[in-house]
């Protein structure tokens, strides 16, 4: 598999992006790109596409590189519900199409081997394919470059950066998955554990019990494998239904502060402007043209059972 190197000395030029869902059986329709290139993120289903001779296959969570003057397109109809978001962009720079060992002579092999700071200076390593390690901060970064073309902005390089940013991510993922940093098995079932029992008002303690762990073993692993504190992790996930709600519904201020697991409308206003920047309002407000096709919720946000099948029923909401 080829990964491309692209320099970095300027940002990436934004062209185009949105997002395809679809609920019957779909085919990508045969394309050939003319200089730009085009990153897709499969988000929902199976796509079965090519690459020139190539055949390919993205599922939920896979990241597609396609390169400009190749021949690009499906190879059969999707059999499940399919939804992906799709960026082009330009390359200032012609990058370095490396081959598997190439990759790891060049850029693998002295991350593992050197002393001081693991880092890739001025470069974008992407692969043509491979699993996002986080697909939570893909979104956030795409949904803020659609979100451009839906705004008046009076910074015209915006979007650039936006997608800099981006590909920048993509990069640090690529280079994550290949070099094994990724949280254990065991915490990824503690933050199963939590995102099931959020309607509980849980602590580090009941968390604790149920994953048979010690404590303070659990805040000490948890924080250094995840990157936040159990309670920080908590706040997040209320923080992230909060935004899916303001975002995809008409509810209430109030009633959006209960479904998101807080005590009292005060304490989530007073929590989400702390973290955000922004009241709820203003949020709601700022991020209402996001441009896409079909709402889609992240499956991981821990949405209340009884709101999941009303939130699929756009017309009831919008």
């Amino acid at each position: 598999m080829d990964h491309y190197s692209f320099p970095l000395s300027e940002p990436f030029l934004f062209y185009k992006g949105g997002e395809f869902s679809t609920d019957i059986p779909w085919q990508h329709n045969p394309m050939y790109r003319h200089g730009d290139y085009e990153i897709i993120i499969c988000l929902k289903g199976t796509m079965h596409l090519h690459i020139e001779a190539e055949n390919i296959i993205l599922n939920s969570g896979d990241i597609l590189l396609v390169p400009p003057f190749m021949h690009f397109g499906g190879t059969q109809l999707s059999k499940q519900p399919v939804d992906f978001f799709w960026l082009h962009f330009f390359a200032r720079k012609t990058p370095t199409v490396l081959s598997k060992s190439q990759f790891e002579t060049e850029i693998i092999t002295p991350l593992r081997t050197t002393t001081g700071p693991k880092v890739i200076t001025h470069k974008v390593i992407i692969p043509l394919q491979f699993k996002a390690q986080s697909i939570e901060k893909l979104l956030i970064l795409v949904r803020q470059i659609l979100d451009y073309n839906d705004t008046p902005s009076y910074v015209a390089q915006e979007p650039d950066y936006l997608i800099t940013a981006l590909l920048l991510e993509l990069s640090n993922q690529f280079i994550y998955s290949i070099m094994g940093v990724r949280a254990p098995e065991k915490m990824g079932r503690v933050k199963e554990w939590i995102r099931a029992h959020m309607s509980e008002d849980i602590t580090v303690k009941d968390v604790a019990e149920a994953m048979e762990l010690n404590p303070d073993y659990l805040t000490r692993v948890f924080k250094r494998e995840v990157g936040l504190t159990v309670a920080q992790y908590i706040m997040k996930l209320k923080l992230e239904t909060a935004k899916a709600l303001l975002l995809h519904s008409n509810l209430t201020i109030k009633q959006i502060a209960g479904f998101s697991y807080f005590m009292d409308d005060k304490n989530f206003m007073r929590q989400f402007k702390h973290h955000t920047g922004l009241t709820p309002s203003a949020y709601r407000n700022a991020y209402t043209h996001v441009h896409l096709n079909n709402p889609q919720i992240d499956p991981k946000i821990p949405i209340p059972k009884q709101l999941e099948d009303a939130l699929d029923k756009d017309d009831q909401w919008h």
